[in-house]
């Protein structure tokens, strides 16, 4: 049987058959990545007083080495993704698992904080690309009505791998040393590497566009056995779609005009303080926790707490938004989120307190999170809602370098680990008035929306 193809006719082969055997592996492959990411970025987190102690440098120093990490994640975020448009996905999703793999193995052999600044800078590149590659690719195999599902399952992967990374990072920790913790990551990332160079094929629309009919038949021909596709057709359609696409332009200026520069600002601002705060709740929660005297399992457990929640907080905040609405989803979360902390400040050395603490933040700190975007996309127009979401991102990404600085500037100038809690509390309060503020600006951005869209 042959399929002669119309205009969207890849997504549409995929959207008139049922999810095949082949499609699960490419989603459990992509997820696996995802996951491995997780469970590496949260390994520094769990070792850091550890590291501290063997590098010999100030406990307040590894505020710079979580920044760098992120640094490195946002310039690999922009470079693999306009890669993986040039070069195909595939390749780099393969490199960006070669790198975490390799610089995560170079971190259990450094000997200094120099050294330790740069493996995780370059880790950060591998960390931070491989997630709009894996994310595009995995989007790619799925229904469209099942896509925004796939994407927010396989990103809640990230999550889940940082929580068992708490847990299995910690044991490690706690029985073969630091090093061990990154030997053990950097092997599983180079196995996730070898497992994809194996079975994980290249975008249908990276192939249709560049004319690589020989491999796209091989795909087709896993995805649909009893058929014969017309892959040539399918090139032509694409090419046209590009050319259709390339004429269109949406200037960042129109983001904030026609009366939607004060939501802006204020929703790029709660962004901000929102990953702001759950950054530096992961990475520095446990060291400073241990150094109130909680143990190196116990905070584990507590970072692990804290991920669960993380990644059922982003997966119920779709919920919660289209139930009650961004503005009621969000203003009590970042409300609770910042009390929550103050609780954690309080009771800084009693693990019982801090178990379902931990989970409570990590909960509303991903509403935080997410409820913001899809004000975002509620707001804004269609033509200009994809800059808007990408702005909204970038802005999130400037609160994850920045704050876990911060936190280390005022840990060396000698303030204690509930003091430095009590501060983080505000990032969230803050969030809460500019909250109440975008409720009071709302109505009229909407209204000039209704009127231009």
């Amino acid at each position: 049987m042959q399929s002669t193809a119309t205009p969207g006719a890849a997504a549409a082969l995929i959207d008139s058959r049922p999810l095949s055997a082949y499609q699960r592996l490419i989603l459990v492959l992509c997820g696996s990545v995802i996951f491995l990411d997780g469970l590496d970025t949260q390994s520094i987190s769990v070792a850091t007083k550890a590291m501290a102690h063997a590098l010999d440098v100030p406990l307040a120093s590894f505020g710079v080495v979580f920044s760098v990490l992120q640094l490195g994640g946002l310039i690999g975020t922009f470079v693999f993704g306009y890669l993986a448009d040039r070069v195909g996905r595939r390749p780099l999703v393969i490199a960006a698992a070669l790198l975490i793999g390799a610089l995560t193995l170079g971190t259990a052999s450094v000997q200094n904080y120099t050294q330790l600044l740069i493996v995780r800078f370059l880790g950060g590149i591998g960390l931070g690309g491989i997630f709009p590659c894996v994310l595009a690719l995995g989007a790619e195999y799925v229904h469209s009505r099942s896509r925004g599902l796939a994407v927010a399952v396989l990103f809640a992967n990230y999550s889940l791998g940082a929580a068992v990374g708490a847990v299995v990072n910690g044991y490690v920790l706690a029985n073969f040393g630091w090093r061990a913790v990154y030997v053990v990551g950097g092997a599983l990332s180079i196995a996730a590497a070898l497992a994809i160079v194996a079975w994980l094929p290249e975008s249908p629309h990276f192939l249709i566009s560049r004319g690589k009919t020989h491999k796209l038949r091989a795909v087709f021909a896993r995805l649909f056995p009893n058929e014969t596709i017309d892959v040539e057709q399918l090139r032509l359609n694409a090419a046209e779609g590009a050319t259709q696409a390339a004429r269109k332009g949406v200037p960042v200026r129109e983001i904030f005009s026609e009366g939607r520069a004060g939501i802006t600002l204020l929703l790029l601002g709660i962004l901000m303080l929102s990953y702001a705060t759950i950054k530096v709740m992961t990475v520095w929660l446990t060291p400073l926790l241990q150094t109130a005297g909680i143990s190196v399992l116990h905070t584990s457990y507590v970072l692990a707490s804290l991920d669960i929640g993380s990644m059922l907080g982003l997966g119920f905040a779709g919920y919660l938004v289209s139930r009650f609405g961004p503005t009621r989803s969000l203003l009590p979360a970042l409300l609770v989120l910042a009390v929550t902390t103050v609780v954690v400040a309080f009771e800084v050395t009693r693990f019982a307190a801090l178990l379902p603490s931990g989970f409570v933040i990590g909960f509303t700190g991903g509403i935080g999170q997410s409820a913001p975007l899809a004000l975002f996309a509620l707001i804004f127009p269609t033509r200009v809602r994809s800059t808007a979401l990408g702005l909204g991102g970038a802005a999130g990404q400037i609160g994850k370098i920045g704050s876990p600085m911060l936190v280390g500037a005022v840990l060396a100038n000698g303030w204690k680990p509930d003091t430095i809690l009590f501060a983080v509390a505000l990032l969230p309060a803050i969030g809460v008035l500019l909250m109440l503020l975008v409720r009071l600006s709302r109505r009229y951005a909407v209204a000039s929306v209704s009127q231009s869209a």
